[in-house]
């Protein structure tokens, strides 16, 4: 098993997924306070949502929001997991064998959630 993990370069590949996650969920949490946590490794990756204007102080957990972006995703070809205590955190775990421009996709979907929150 461990060998079949290391002929197909599969660490590697979660590696660049978590790469271009992190980048584009930290750009998205630049524009959107409603981000108040980024965490992960790899490409097992998520996002604590939190209620506006509480990202860097208490962080009110925001499940409706997990709600309404998990179902904008569905809608638009991309799934996600709904996670956490408080069902405020949405959890991202790709194929290692997907595209970088399938993560763009998927990512632009979630930018696009984001702003019709």
């Amino acid at each position: 098993m461990f060998e079949l993990i290391e002929q197909d370069g599969l660490l590697a590949e979660g590696e660049r997924i978590g790469r271009t996650l992190t980048a584009g969920l930290t750009a998205l949490q630049a524009k959107h306070d409603i981000i108040g946590d980024i965490r992960g490794r790899g490409a097992m990756m998520a996002i604590e949502l939190v209620q506006p204007g509480t990202a860097g102080t208490t962080k009110v957990p925001n499940p409706e929001a997990v709600t309404a972006l998990a179902a904008h995703a569905a809608q638009n070809g991309v799934l996600v997991l709904t996670a956490g205590t408080w069902g405020n955190v949405l959890r991202f775990l790709p194929s290692l064998a997907i595209s970088d421009e399938l993560l763009e996709d998927a990512l632009g979907v979630l930018a696009d959630g984001f702003a019709s929150l």
